[in-house]
């Protein structure tokens, strides 16, 4: 027969190994609950296509964020002018006297690939007649990855026709006359476009603007983002309706497209 002493050992055993069995189950259930809760924390929000209307201008779309989008159509549109794009742009490219009141421009905002091969977010201008034509042509550009390497307000340059066609940036309203003369150019009243003017400078007797397009002046030459008739830019705008100022006849603007009333 076993002691009491014996019997009060066994008893103490048993209790520890409950207490500490119930120890480990705790802290199992404690683990598995922080594990849950961390999952829950760090789940990704997926990015829409609102997500991307606050974003800058020139900025990179990535692959990840476009395949999370899904359809892109809702990152083409034009809008009003709102009171932020027109801080940027009074006293700038809507400049004093200007003859096209704001009611009749338009914003658009469309992606485009850039020379990089990227994604990028562009944005531009325009009169409220054109501002169609523009995000369908721009889109249908998009999809056949036709490059352009920078979209932005020209009033990122000042207003200056020559800075902004020296770096290559696609633009389109400016209340400015044609280079040279008294006239006023189809640009200030937001009907015309310069698509990659670098690489498709305008040409006069005179010399040629932008002043570093030396290499792009002779079109015989088979030069990178040449627009012709040839060229899916150049057959998208003509599609839509708008003359090529690379069929004039006393100049030639290879980067210019022009629709009129």
């Amino acid at each position: 027969m076993m002691s009491k002493k014996k019997i009060l050992t066994i008893l103490l055993c048993l209790l520890t190994a409950s207490a500490l069995c119930g120890c480990r189950h705790a802290a199992k259930e404690a683990n598995s609950e922080t594990a849950v809760r961390t999952e829950t924390t760090t789940e990704k929000v997926k990015i829409t296509a609102d997500d991307l209307a606050g974003r800058k201008a020139g900025s990179v779309v990535t692959r990840d964020e476009l395949k999370e989008i899904g359809d892109t159509d809702a990152l083409f549109y034009s809008e009003v002018i709102s009171d932020e794009t027109f801080a940027r742009m009074n006293g700038v490219s809507f400049g004093e006297g200007c003859i096209v009141s704001r009611e009749e421009l338009r914003y658009v905002r469309v992606l485009h690939i850039g020379f990089d091969g990227k994604t990028h977010i562009g944005e531009l201008v325009c009169h409220r007649a054109v501002a169609d034509d523009f995000v369908s042509v721009f889109q249908r550009l998009y999809e056949r990855s036709y490059p352009i390497e920078k979209m932005l307000l020209i009033d990122e340059y000042d207003g200056d026709d020559e800075k902004s066609m020296e770096d290559n940036n696609t633009s389109c309203f400016n209340f400015r006359p044609v280079p040279g003369s008294d006239h006023l150019s189809q640009h200030a009243y937001g009907r015309a476009i310069d698509i990659n003017p670098l690489y498709n400078p305008y040409i006069t007797s005179d010399g040629y603007t932008p002043v570093n397009a030396g290499d792009y002046t002779d079109r015989s030459k088979e030069t990178p983002h040449k627009i012709d008739t040839d060229d899916l830019c150049f057959q998208l705008f003509d599609e839509h309706g708008f003359f090529w100022g690379g069929n004039w006849n006393t100049v030639k603007d290879y980067q210019h497209f022009q629709k009129k009333e």
